[in-house]
Parts: C-alpha cells; sequence; structure tokens
C-alpha cells in the first residue's frame, strides 16, 4: 500500500536486488487481503529481509479470513489457493 500495490513494491524490491539493498516490508492497517499480498510479493523478492506486516491485526473487524499463518512471531503463507483468503460470511 505505501508504494502503490503490488506490482511497484516488486518493481522496488528488484532495483534493491539489484543494488544489494535488504528490505523491510511494512503496511498500514488495512485488511488480510493486502496483507496476503505483500507477503506472497515480500517471499518472492531476495531483497526480503524483515517483515512488518501485522496491520490487519489492529483492525477490529476483517471482511476475510486466512491468508497467512503467523506461528512465534513468524508469517508464512497459508497451503489454500491464491491468496488463501475466504469470505467470512
Amino acid at each position: 500500500m505505501k508504494c502503490g500495490g503490488i506490482r511497484p513494491g516488486l518493481e522496488i524490491a528488484d532495483m534493491a536486488w539489484h543494488a544489494g539493498i535488504d528490505l523491510m516490508w511494512g503496511c498500514m492497517d488495512e485488511s488480510i487481503v493486502s496483507i496476503a499480498g505483500a507477503l506472497h510479493a515480500a517471499l518472492a523478492s531476495k531483497a526480503t529481509k524483515y517483515l512488518d506486516l501485522d496491520g490487519s491485526l489492529d483492525l477490529a473487524k476483517d471482511l476475510v479470513s486466512g491468508g497467512f499463518i503467523l506461528d512465534n512471531g513468524w508469517l508464512s503463507t497459508t497451503e489454500q489457493p491464491g491468496l488463501g483468503v475466504k469470505r467470512i460470511k
């Protein structure tokens, strides 16, 4: 979100990789949908060193569930297709 979405984020990550710069991926208070997208992009980049993708945890309510696994401070993707999110009914 801070850089304009997944594609611009991946472009920045590519530039950082070629320049030898480590990346920290951050977020704002946002839905699990965008956190899952950012996580996928971050894990696709060799320049990624740190993640600060906890913005969905600050929301009182979200429209989806799933998207990622948070285990002892470590984020990982799910085995679900796509971003792994499910609409809450």
